[in-house]
């Protein structure tokens, strides 16, 4: 007979292990509870960083209404004065009050009226008075004494930059401390007199201007640039060698030719010819502007048209100033100019120059003559500008002119949009390469010809020399430089190309 198992007695753990299980537990609850305050929402840091604490502070505010002048010295030069008249500040010099630049004179006088501060080192200047030297306030690098009609002076220091901050140590009569002011305070204060001084611009306008002579790194460049009535800008190297212009390198010379602006003047060239760069300029660039009409805004707002005789313009730009400027001399004076401006002049090389499509214009052209082994073709182009009621060219969303098309192809019509596709694909024609250094075509006879004229008369000749079964080398005007894919021609001309050619 067979008993039934005995149900088994479970043994209890002993009490110590019981404790230490319960004191595991609680630990891991408590970690899991603290985890999520310990790291900082979407940081992969324990720790989150420190916020700086800013302390800006307005010491006083002053009126302006009751400024008599203000004195800046700079440590080792001459002070000179500014004096409050009319609701401006006048510069002191040779016995005469001159006017000043419109929106330093903004900026001086409320750095003199309102004493701004960023941070604070000390309450106290006694507590670093050994430091003072370090700090550039003793004696300090700038000051502007600032005066008012009640007879009341006060003094603002200007000492060195802060480490690893935009500020400058600052100091202020009326109060016992130390503090740093924004660097933007020390640079309004650090202006020479001549600095001061508003700028004269030159009358450089760019639908005038029509020659240039660049002398920089790449010799001397001499270069046409002119700007049709729908805006479009062409150009052609004139020297060392005759050759069309990119579209973008002309319009880029353009651009920094339209808005060049001569920055602070720093003073006199002939006496900083060498601390400037100007003995040894690194570019110099000469420009021819034809008589002509132009049009401005005056000062009252007004959209005025103005005539300009012919005139001739030298920039000269010693060296770069930091990394934003130029020095620039001009009719005597020595300028601050923007390096993004000039750097297109600065910077301009033939190779940069050059087109790489020969067939565009610029503007869509009037007659294309093609002459291949095969047959020729003409294609005449004739576009009339659309007006409005009132006179004015009718545009399209992007403000380009609209104009009426009629085109012929060898005395036989064709529609605009034919026309319009092909001019698109010769536009479009490009070189693949440079031509071998000294190539010359010797007796071999061209694979085709291409005769462009522009609505203006300016010609283009196109002569493509077979170089080797894939590449022809293209001379434009009879400057052989690039070469193109054999194809070419034919990718231009599409459904035109005269049957039985092959590019091969």
């Amino acid at each position: 007979m067979q008993h039934p198992q005995k149900r088994k007695e479970k043994k209890s753990l002993p009490v110590r292990w019981l404790i230490l299980g319960l004191c595991i537990a609680a630990l891991l609850l408590a970690a899991a509870l603290l985890i999520p305050e310990l790291l900082p929402a979407r940081s992969g840091k324990l720790y989150p960083d420190p916020e700086p604490v800013l302390n800006f502070e307005t010491l006083k505010v002053n009126e302006p209404a009751q400024l008599q002048s203000i004195t800046i010295t700079h440590l080792g030069s001459e002070p000179y004065t500014l004096r409050y008249q009319n609701d401006t500040l006048l510069l002191e010099m040779e016995d005469q009050l001159l006017d000043i630049n419109d929106s330093l004179c903004a900026d001086l006088l409320k750095a003199a009226t309102t004493i701004a501060v960023e941070d604070v080192v000390t309450r106290d200047a006694a507590e670093v008075a050994a430091h003072l030297p370090d700090m550039g306030l003793e004696p300090p690098q700038i000051t502007a004494a600032v005066t008012y009609t009640d007879g009341r002076q006060e003094v603002l220091s200007i000492g060195a930059g802060v480490p690893h901050t935009t500020y400058n140590y600052f100091r202020w009569s009326e109060d016992p401390g130390v503090y740093m002011c924004d660097a933007g305070i020390a640079e309004t204060f650090g202006h020479t007199a001549n600095q001061l001084l508003p700028v004269t611009q030159p009358q450089l306008v760019n639908s005038l201007v029509d020659r240039l002579v660049i002398r920089n790194a790449a010799g001397e460049l001499e270069l046409t640039l002119s700007i049709d009535a729908g805006g479009i800008i062409t150009g052609r190297l004139v020297s060392p060698m005759s050759y069309p212009m990119a579209g973008d390198a002309a319009s880029a010379l353009m651009t920094s030719l339209e808005n060049f602006r001569l920055g602070t003047r720093m003073g006199e060239a002939e006496g900083l010819s060498a601390e400037y760069g100007f003995d040894e300029p690194v570019c110099t660039v000469d420009i021819h502007q034809k008589e002509g009409m132009f049009t401005r805004i005056n000062d009252t707002g007004e959209l005025v048209v103005e005539s300009l005789p012919a005139q001739q313009l030298r920039f000269v730009f010693g060296r770069a100033e930091g990394d934003y400027f130029y020095t620039c001399a001009y009719e005597g004076g020595a300028y601050l100019v923007s390096r993004f401006l000039v750097e297109p002049l600065i910077a301009a090389l033939p190779d940069k120059l050059f087109t790489h499509h020969p067939a565009d214009l610029g503007s869509v052209p009037a007659l294309i003559e093609v002459e291949t082994e095969q047959g020729a073709l003409t294609f005449e182009i004739s576009r009339t500008l659309r007006l409005l009621e009132n006179g004015q060219p009718e545009t399209n969303e992007d403000g380009e002119w609209l104009y009426d098309t009629t085109a012929t192809l060898n005395g036989e019509s064709i529609t605009a949009e034919q026309a319009d596709a092909l001019v698109k694909r010769l536009r479009a024609l490009s070189f693949s390469g440079n031509a071998p250094v000294g190539w010359l075509p010797g007796n071999v006879l061209p694979r085709w010809r291409m005769r462009l004229v522009a609505e203006d008369g300016t010609t283009r000749m196109l002569t493509a020399y077979p170089m080797d079964a894939f590449a022809d080398v293209v001379a434009v005007d009879g400057v052989a430089l690039h070469i193109c894919y054999t194809e070419a021609l034919a990718t231009a001309l599409g459904e035109w190309m005269p049957q039985g050619v092959s590019p091969h």
